[in-house]
């Protein structure tokens, strides 16, 4: 089968050789550089435990230092997946959503036509550089000087100047013997629906060249000189070699600039990207007068994993970043994300960059915010929630926002941010403690004094979380069941909170094997610290008919009281800081209903009292099995003092 010309150029472009390589190998992330494409990971052609297997994602290209293999995307695919070329070109075609052409026996003229029409957009970029520097070009070139551009970036991005004769370009491609259909495709000319005479496109304007990723021209966009233009800025329409939703701004240039500077820098527009590279940000692109699409983002991820983009700080350039959330979170994965950099209201980069130096400008792609802390400025800005229902909003929004994200371990990850942010912005940011109430009336003394608020609740949560963190090392089944409550809590330890992580990415495994990992990473007593305390006794024996069943209650039942005594911890920090004035009847209403809740679910456990002993902990046991739960702990307890006596060996 004959493929087209361009066609793939247009694959490659769109295939990360890491994204693919990824999936059959381990990259060695103490040796890669994920910024610039540089990644490293044993070979896959043959068995090696160092990491000798090189791809340069920029370049597009893998090689093995050891066998040496070496090719693009398409001949890995060939390889490991026993294809032949075609069969790997459709693998990859259908995977970046490229439909694979039907044979074509006009391939060849195809070609040449293609090569005809980058002709004319070659001598189009020469004849309006030359345009800048002659007499017309006086004002344009006046317009540069005031934008303090210097000549060497000027020549760099090759600037230029379309007169504003009606004809100037179509007449010099002419006379170059360029057929009038060519000159039209390019999409620089247009015929006039009265006459039927051919005009420019580009006509007063400072003209910006557009290349492709390999460098040759494809577009231009044009800045208007008179402020009466019906478009302030105008940019070639889509034609045979230019797709405007699939192409950026100084794509390639960028590309190569990223192995001297860390972060790639995603601007507005034109301008911006070259006063970005004239103070050494070269590494900068913008999409092209539209915002940014999803292809648009997979060109960038292609070249940087975590670029910075960079808006104005106006409402429009907030509002523009806000739209770009939506675009990326169906798109984002782990290691594969943008952040933001939104610059003072009223300035673009070329502004800050004068005015503050370039040090300023640094300092935004440094500290630029992380696409989830914008997504909790979007849903929060301007808002109030002092009240249940503005809080089950805002839990809705963040709901739906990230029901986008795909990737499920990503999505868990951004829940419990999410998470903390709520209990640091609803009970931990009061400001205030509690003595600072003493003066307060007698009713909110009497609450707080409350055995709702005594110190022992703090030990009741902790025993609590022990428990549900124990059951899951013993029956990592239930991992997946409750995977939903599980990251919807908040957990009032750092230390379970991290272990809760580390438990959840690890309900592949076995409870052995769960175990050696906790102790490799967190030091061999931590198996002691979870299940050498008396309150675990409640976790069923592995022995028994209904082991899972019972201890899946049990997980129900330790979250449910945790979520009702969070409940509870909301409704009281409200009551105790309020000013005497919020003490109504209502506050005290609702404190009151949180408390019965919390009775009825601790009286539910009183039923069948004949069969159930009350654990330390507050959860039932059944009597039949309460030897057996406690010959478990035993021999929990001796397996891991035994592993630590022989570590210590």
């Amino acid at each position: 089968m004959s493929l087209p010309p361009g066609f793939l150029d247009e694959l490659r472009a769109r295939v990360s050789v890491t994204q693919v390589v990824g999936r059959k190998v381990t990259w060695d992330h103490k040796k890669s550089n994920q910024n610039k494409g540089d990644m490293w990971a044993p070979c896959p052609f043959h068995q090696e435990k160092t990491a000798s297997f090189h791809v340069d994602d920029q370049k597009g290209f893998y090689y093995c230092f050891g066998c040496h293999a070496k090719g693009d995307a398409i001949s890995f695919v060939k390889e490991t997946e026993n294809v032949n070329f075609i069969e790997a070109v459709e693998i990859l075609a259908k995977e970046a959503g490229l439909q694979m052409p039907e044979q074509d026996p006009l391939a060849k003229e195809k070609s040449n036509y293609r090569d005809e029409l980058f002709k004319v957009m070659e001598l189009s970029v020469r004849f309006y550089q030359r345009s800048l520097n002659s007499a017309q070009g006086l004002k344009a070139r006046e317009y540069i000087d005031s934008r303090k551009l210097s000549s060497s970036i000027v020549n760099e991005f090759e600037l230029g100047f379309a007169s504003n004769n009606r004809t100037d370009l179509f007449d010099y491609l002419r006379g170059k013997e360029i057929p009038e259909q060519h000159i039209i495709d390019t999409g620089m000319c247009l015929r006039s629906d009265e006459g039927g005479a051919v005009y420019d496109r580009f006509r007063d304007r400072i003209m910006y060249p557009i290349r492709d990723s390999k460098g040759r021209y494809i577009a231009f966009g044009g800045r208007a000189m008179s402020q009466n233009a019906r478009a302030k800025y105008l940019n070639s329409p889509e034609t045979k070699l230019f797709d405007k939703g699939r192409s950026l701004y100084n794509f390639g240039s960028a590309r190569s600039a990223l192995s001297n500077q860390s972060s790639l820098i995603v601007a507005e527009g034109y301008m911006d990207v070259i006063a970005l590279s004239q103070a050494n940000f070269k590494a900068s692109v913008a999409p092209l007068g539209t915002a940014i699409t999803k292809e648009q983002l997979g060109l960038i991820w292609r070249i940087s994993p975590n670029p910075v983009v960079a808006l104005d700080g106006d409402r429009a350039g907030i509002n523009a970043a806000y739209r770009l959330i939506d675009v990326a979170l169906p798109l984002i994965e782990t290691g594969k994300t943008i952040t933001f950099a939104i610059l003072p209201e009223g300035y673009d980069p070329d502004d800050l960059i004068k005015e503050r130096g370039r040090d300023a400008m640094q300092l935004l792609v440094e500290e630029a915010i992380t696409l989830a802390d914008l997504i909790w400025k979007r849903e929060t800005e301007g808002l109030s929630f002092n009240s249940p229902d503005s809080r089950a909003a805002l839990d809705k929004k963040l709901n739906q926002t990230l029901s986008n994200v795909r990737d499920s371990q990503l999505k868990y990850h951004y829940q419990q941010y999410f998470k903390e942010l709520k209990w640091q912005t609803f009970v931990k940011k009061s400001g205030k403690k509690l003595s600072d109430f003493n003066n307060k009336s007698s009713a909110g003394k009497n609450v707080k004094d409350s055995f709702i608020a005594n110190s022992e609740k703090k030990n009741f949560i902790s025993l609590k979380e022990n428990v549900i963190l124990a059951i899951l090392i013993k029956y990592p089944s239930l991992i997946d069941l409750n995977k939903e409550k599980l990251i919807t809590m908040h957990w009032s330890s750092d230390d379970h909170s991290l272990l809760l992580e580390e438990v959840m990415e690890m309900g592949h495994l076995n409870t052995e094997d769960i175990t050696q990992s906790l102790e490799s990473k967190f030091g061999d007593k931590i198996s002691g610290k979870i299940f050498n305390q008396k309150h675990v006794t409640i976790i069923p024996c592995l022995g028994g008919k209904n082991d899972v069943n019972q201890a899946g209650l049990i997980l129900s039942d330790e979250i449910n009281k945790l979520q009702i005594q969070r409940g509870l911890d909301v409704e009281l920090a409200e009551v105790v800081n309020s000013s005497n004035e919020e003490l109504d009847e209502t506050a005290f209403w609702r404190l009151g209903q949180a408390t019965q809740i919390k009775m009825k679910a601790n009286k539910s456990e009183n039923d069948g009292a004949m069969n159930f002993e009350i654990a330390p902990n507050g959860a039932k046991l059944n009597k039949d099995e309460k030897s057996q739960f406690d010959a478990l702990l035993e021999e929990i307890s001796t397996d891991t003092f035994n592993k630590s006596k022989n570590r210590e060996n």
